[in-house]
Protein backbone atom coordinates (compact mmCIF):
# COMPACT_ATOMS: atom_id res chain seq x y z
CA UNK A 1 0.00 0.00 0.00
CA UNK A 2 2.95 2.62 0.98
CA UNK A 3 4.48 1.49 -2.25
CA UNK A 4 1.55 2.33 -4.50
CA UNK A 5 0.43 5.53 -2.76
CA UNK A 6 4.53 6.27 -2.96
CA UNK A 7 4.15 5.97 -7.20
CA UNK A 8 0.80 7.88 -7.71
CA UNK A 9 2.42 10.59 -5.49
CA UNK A 10 5.78 10.50 -7.35
CA UNK A 11 3.72 10.74 -10.62
CA UNK A 12 1.37 13.32 -9.94
CA UNK A 13 4.54 15.58 -9.07
CA UNK A 14 6.12 14.37 -11.73
CA UNK A 15 2.90 15.45 -14.40
CA UNK A 16 3.11 18.91 -12.49
CA UNK A 17 6.77 19.72 -13.38
CA UNK A 18 6.09 18.83 -16.79
CA UNK A 19 3.15 20.77 -17.01
CA UNK A 20 5.00 24.10 -15.15
CA UNK A 21 7.87 23.39 -17.70
CA UNK A 22 5.61 23.86 -20.55
CA UNK A 23 3.75 26.66 -19.24
CA UNK A 24 7.38 28.33 -18.30
CA UNK A 25 8.24 28.13 -22.17
CA UNK A 26 4.40 29.46 -23.34
CA UNK A 27 4.14 25.90 -25.43
CA UNK A 28 0.97 24.61 -22.61
CA UNK A 29 -1.41 25.93 -24.94
CA UNK A 30 -0.18 24.17 -27.74
CA UNK A 31 0.67 21.11 -26.20
CA UNK A 32 -1.39 17.67 -25.72
CA UNK A 33 -1.33 15.45 -22.68
CA UNK A 34 -2.24 11.88 -22.49
CA UNK A 35 -2.25 10.13 -19.61
CA UNK A 36 -3.00 6.71 -19.57
CA UNK A 37 -1.03 2.89 -18.14
CA UNK A 38 -0.66 -0.38 -19.30
CA UNK A 39 -3.12 -2.35 -17.14
CA UNK A 40 -5.56 -1.07 -14.22
CA UNK A 41 -5.04 -2.22 -10.86
CA UNK A 42 -7.22 -3.34 -7.96
CA UNK A 43 -6.38 -1.59 -4.64
CA UNK A 44 -7.94 -3.51 -2.30
CA UNK A 45 -10.95 -3.96 -4.57
CA UNK A 46 -12.03 -7.30 -4.10
CA UNK A 47 -9.95 -7.95 -1.43
CA UNK A 48 -6.56 -7.72 -4.23
CA UNK A 49 -3.64 -5.56 -4.34
CA UNK A 50 -2.52 -6.25 -8.22
CA UNK A 51 -3.54 -6.49 -11.66
CA UNK A 52 -5.60 -9.09 -13.31
CA UNK A 53 -3.20 -12.07 -12.04
CA UNK A 54 -3.54 -10.97 -8.56
CA UNK A 55 -5.49 -13.45 -8.06
CA UNK A 56 -5.98 -17.94 -9.01
CA UNK A 57 -7.89 -17.81 -10.94
CA UNK A 58 -7.19 -14.75 -12.41
CA UNK A 59 -9.92 -11.87 -12.50
CA UNK A 60 -11.23 -9.42 -15.23
CA UNK A 61 -12.76 -7.02 -12.36
CA UNK A 62 -13.04 -4.04 -14.15
CA UNK A 63 -10.62 -2.49 -12.04
CA UNK A 64 -8.67 -5.04 -12.97
CA UNK A 65 -9.69 -3.58 -17.15
CA UNK A 66 -10.12 0.00 -16.44
CA UNK A 67 -6.92 1.85 -17.86
CA UNK A 68 -6.51 5.54 -16.68
CA UNK A 69 -6.98 7.40 -20.08
CA UNK A 70 -6.84 11.32 -19.64
CA UNK A 71 -6.19 14.02 -22.55
CA UNK A 72 -5.92 17.38 -21.88
CA UNK A 73 -5.53 19.88 -24.60
CA UNK A 74 -6.48 23.70 -23.38
CA UNK A 75 -9.35 25.14 -25.69
CA UNK A 76 -9.24 22.07 -28.02
CA UNK A 77 -10.79 19.33 -25.71
CA UNK A 78 -13.32 20.52 -23.11
CA UNK A 79 -12.03 19.97 -19.32
CA UNK A 80 -14.05 17.75 -17.18
CA UNK A 81 -15.67 16.31 -20.42
CA UNK A 82 -16.16 12.52 -19.24
CA UNK A 83 -17.29 10.30 -22.24
CA UNK A 84 -17.37 6.85 -21.34
CA UNK A 85 -17.44 5.06 -24.62
CA UNK A 86 -16.12 1.44 -24.81
CA UNK A 87 -12.81 1.74 -25.84
CA UNK A 88 -9.99 -0.58 -25.96
CA UNK A 89 -5.96 0.03 -26.20
CA UNK A 90 -6.00 -1.47 -30.04
CA UNK A 91 -7.83 2.35 -30.28
CA UNK A 92 -5.55 4.52 -28.85
CA UNK A 93 -3.37 4.40 -32.11
CA UNK A 94 -5.77 5.34 -34.55
CA UNK A 95 -7.39 8.12 -32.32
CA UNK A 96 -4.06 9.99 -31.78
CA UNK A 97 -3.03 10.26 -35.35
CA UNK A 98 -6.43 11.30 -36.24
CA UNK A 99 -6.62 14.12 -33.17
CA UNK A 100 -2.95 14.80 -34.58
CA UNK A 101 -4.12 15.23 -38.27
CA UNK A 102 -2.35 12.22 -39.56
CA UNK A 103 -3.08 8.82 -40.94
CA UNK A 104 -1.72 5.28 -41.03
CA UNK A 105 -1.45 3.28 -44.24
CA UNK A 106 -5.14 1.00 -44.01
CA UNK A 107 -4.18 -2.49 -42.65
CA UNK A 108 -6.92 -4.79 -42.68
CA UNK A 109 -5.31 -6.64 -39.32
CA UNK A 110 -5.30 -3.33 -37.47
CA UNK A 111 -8.86 -3.69 -35.32
CA UNK A 112 -8.61 -0.03 -33.43
CA UNK A 113 -10.49 2.71 -34.47
CA UNK A 114 -10.34 6.59 -33.26
CA UNK A 115 -12.90 7.98 -30.56
CA UNK A 116 -11.11 11.38 -31.84
CA UNK A 117 -14.61 12.56 -31.83
CA UNK A 118 -15.59 12.17 -28.47
CA UNK A 119 -12.64 14.25 -27.38
CA UNK A 120 -14.17 17.29 -29.90
CA UNK A 121 -17.05 16.74 -27.68
CA UNK A 122 -19.14 14.51 -29.85
CA UNK A 123 -20.97 11.78 -29.61
CA UNK A 124 -20.29 9.19 -33.04
CA UNK A 125 -21.94 5.67 -33.51
CA UNK A 126 -19.76 3.28 -31.27
CA UNK A 127 -19.61 0.03 -30.44
CA UNK A 128 -21.92 -1.43 -28.08
CA UNK A 129 -19.39 -4.40 -27.09
CA UNK A 130 -15.72 -5.35 -25.95
CA UNK A 131 -13.76 -8.48 -26.07
CA UNK A 132 -10.71 -9.13 -24.01
CA UNK A 133 -8.57 -11.82 -22.86
CA UNK A 134 -5.87 -12.33 -20.51
CA UNK A 135 -3.73 -15.34 -20.11
CA UNK A 136 -6.44 -17.99 -19.84
CA UNK A 137 -9.49 -15.98 -19.35
CA UNK A 138 -12.19 -14.44 -21.91
CA UNK A 139 -14.32 -11.45 -21.53
CA UNK A 140 -17.64 -10.00 -23.20
CA UNK A 141 -18.23 -6.23 -22.00
CA UNK A 142 -21.34 -4.39 -22.46
CA UNK A 143 -23.00 -1.54 -21.23
CA UNK A 144 -24.57 -3.33 -18.23
CA UNK A 145 -23.23 -7.18 -18.68
CA UNK A 146 -19.62 -9.10 -18.26
CA UNK A 147 -19.21 -12.69 -19.36
CA UNK A 148 -16.10 -14.16 -17.86
CA UNK A 149 -15.00 -18.04 -19.28
CA UNK A 150 -11.97 -19.60 -18.07
CA UNK A 151 -9.88 -22.32 -19.35
CA UNK A 152 -10.97 -25.56 -18.74
CA UNK A 153 -11.37 -26.27 -14.37
CA UNK A 154 -12.06 -22.79 -13.65
CA UNK A 155 -15.23 -20.92 -12.64
CA UNK A 156 -17.19 -19.02 -15.76
CA UNK A 157 -19.13 -15.65 -14.34
CA UNK A 158 -21.70 -13.60 -15.62
CA UNK A 159 -22.08 -10.14 -13.97
CA UNK A 160 -25.09 -7.38 -14.44
CA UNK A 161 -23.00 -4.31 -14.11
CA UNK A 162 -26.36 -2.01 -13.56
CA UNK A 163 -27.66 -4.59 -10.56
CA UNK A 164 -24.15 -4.98 -8.79
CA UNK A 165 -21.68 -2.42 -10.17
CA UNK A 166 -19.24 -3.95 -7.75
CA UNK A 167 -19.00 -7.38 -9.49
CA UNK A 168 -20.12 -9.33 -5.50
Amino acid sequence: KLAYSALVTGVDYSVGRVVARLEELGLRENTLIVFTADQGWNAGHHGVWGKGNGTIPYNLYEESLRVPLIWNHPGRIAPGHVAHPLVSSYDYFPTILEYLGASAPPDPRRVGRSYAEFLRGRSPRWRDRLYFEYGYVRGLRTRNLKYIERAEGWPTELFDLEADPGET
